[in-house]
């Protein structure tokens, strides 16, 4: 067996990090400290949508699964990755794209989509111009069979679009979004490998912030 190499793919959370547009930014503060009172302790004040995170079917469908009650075989697991070539422009990703790229995906695969935009992680483009699948591909993904799907974009749906149609399609269909992913070019094209994003369990949450990564043969 070759050697095993772990990439990471997740944001670090900062005070100061970029957030959605009119999401609050989180808060960190030290309660205790070595040199004062023997030990450091610190306090998060977050979004269940900061950073790298998942959204659970319960964030648009009230009666889909939360946080803590999806299966966790749904976010570990083979996942293969499509890479789009364009500079991000808010694009609309088409299924003809990722057909001739020849990707295949398998029942049971994660399926994850690099957008290139988490080369603007920081500046104005990252939430105005990341490229979105369309409805063909998204319905064609879960007539395969994926169990989860990732993104280096924010969301799924593009910032004016507020009937949130492919949010809604997705989770509709039980199938967890992972958004916020960065590294991605890091990973391989075409060959699948092993993913994982370990959500908290924070009970009846419609979503959380992951420890997002892969693993390469």
């Amino acid at each position: 067996m070759g050697k095993q190499r772990i990439v990471d793919l997740s944001y670090s959370i900062r005070g100061d990090m970029m957030v959605y547009p009119g999401m609050s930014r989180p808060v960190i503060e030290w309660l205790k400290r070595v040199n004062q009172e023997g030990s450091n302790v610190s306090r998060i004040t977050l979004e269940a949508h900061t950073g790298t995170h998942i959204d659970a079917p319960k964030h648009f469908i009230d009666e889909g699964k939360p946080i803590d009650e999806l299966n966790l075989n749904r976010l570990i697991g083979k996942a293969v990755l499509f890479r789009v070539k364009d500079e991000p422009r808010g694009q609309r990703i088409s299924l003809q794209e990722v057909k001739s790229a020849g990707v295949e995906i398998r029942e049971g695969d994660i399926f994850l989509l690099d957008t290139g935009i988490y080369r603007f992680f920081e500046r104005p483009e990252f939430n105005r111009f990341f490229p979105v699948p369309t409805e063909e591909l998204l319905k064609w993904l879960i007539a395969k069979g994926i169990k989860a799907y990732g993104t280096d974009a924010c969301s799924v749906d593009p910032v004016e679009e507020t009937k949130r149609s492919n949010h809604h399609l997705m989770l509709g269909e039980g199938i967890p979004i992972i958004e916020n992913l960065c590294n991605l070019e890091k990973l391989p094209e075409k060959r699948p490998f092993t993913f994982f994003a370990i959500p908290l369990k924070i009970e009846k949450a419609e979503a959380s912030p992951c420890r997002a990564f892969a693993i390469l043969e």
